[in-house]
Order: structure tokens, then C-alpha cells, then sequence
């Protein structure tokens, strides 16, 4: 028995071939894929790995021009991506905090550029572990003031926010 990988090329290779019949004229070109896929005889396996490869290659083509794609080392994550904590950050915020921090995020409250500006001054702050008010107190003072200056100011003093 072959591979799922191999029927699945025997199966792209049949759907190029008859791809390009039709782009040479051949206007009858798909009436007998059906019969020919029969006769490739694929398995169940097989037939799921070639939807597979043609899916993810539509969704290579929807980055290229745009569109929603899976995110790749020279590409940033979705918006739906899930953040992953860092060392330092694990052993600073709360997971309370965290997760106010991340549900400020997925509402939209929080761009990205001031989620990580929250955290970084939350890092750096020297207060442990951060708690939910605190979380909240930082996050709206980014939000809504939109200091520039690199410092903020609140219940707990003045702090510099770490570069």
C-alpha cells in the first residue's frame, strides 16, 4: 500500500492534467474526472491529503495577495493568534492580570502596540506579582492617554517604562 503522500500526487497530477486540457480547449476536459478517479483508485486518506495540499495552497495565494493565510517566520500572527508568555512575564503578572490583559486585547481595548507597551512597563515596574487592579489601572492610563513620554503615573508611583 502507498503512502497518503503518493495518491494524493497521483491525484494533483490528474486534476493539473485535466486543468490544462481545458485551458488548451478541451471543453470536455472534467466530464470524466469522476471516471478517473475512480480508476487512480484513491483511499479515503489519500483523497484528504490532496484537498490538503490544494486548500493549503489557496491559502498561500490569499497571503500573497492579502488575505487571511496562516502566519509564517517573515509574516506576523493573526489576529487571532495567541500570545505566548515570556520568562520574565511569567514570573511578574498574575495570571488574573494576564488574562484581563488578553480579553482587553481580543475586545479591541488594547491595540497591539499598547498590549506590549502595558507589559513592558508591567515587567519593568518592579512590582510582583501585578495584580488584576493594577493590570487594569496601567492598560487604561496606555488606552486613554496615550502618553508618548515613556512614563506613567499612578497608584503605585511614577514609573519609567522599560526600552
Amino acid at each position: 500500500m502507498s503512502a497518503p503522500r503518493d495518491g494524493a500526487s497521483r491525484l494533483l497530477r490528474l486534476l493539473a492534467e485535466r486543468l490544462e486540457g481545458y485551458l488548451e480547449g478541451d471543453d470536455l476536459a472534467f466530464e470524466t474526472m469522476g471516471e478517473a478517479i475512480e480508476e487512480a483508485g484513491p483511499s479515503a486518506d489519500e483523497m484528504e491529503t490532496a484537498i490538503l495540499a490544494l486548500r493549503g495552497a489557496a491559502t498561500a495565494s490569499d497571503a500573497e495577495r492579502g488575505g487571511h493565510a496562516a502566519a509564517t517566520l517573515d509574516r506576523a500572527p493573526g489576529k487571532q493568534a495567541q500570545r505566548v508568555w515570556s520568562k520574565e512575564e511569567r514570573e511578574t503578572l498574575s495570571p488574573e492580570a494576564w488574562g484581563y490583559l488578553i480579553e482587553l486585547r481580543r475586545r479591541g481595548s488594547l491595540d497591539d502596540g499598547q498590549f506590549e507597551r502595558v507589559l513592558d512597563f508591567l515587567t519593568g515596574c518592579g512590582v510582583r506579582p501585578v495584580s488584576v487592579d493594577f493590570a487594569r489601572e496601567v492598560a487604561v492610563r496606555v488606552a486613554l492617554e496615550g502618553d508618548d513620554t515613556g512614563r506613567l503615573e499612578g497608584a503605585h508611583g511614577e514609573f519609567d517604562q522599560t526600552h
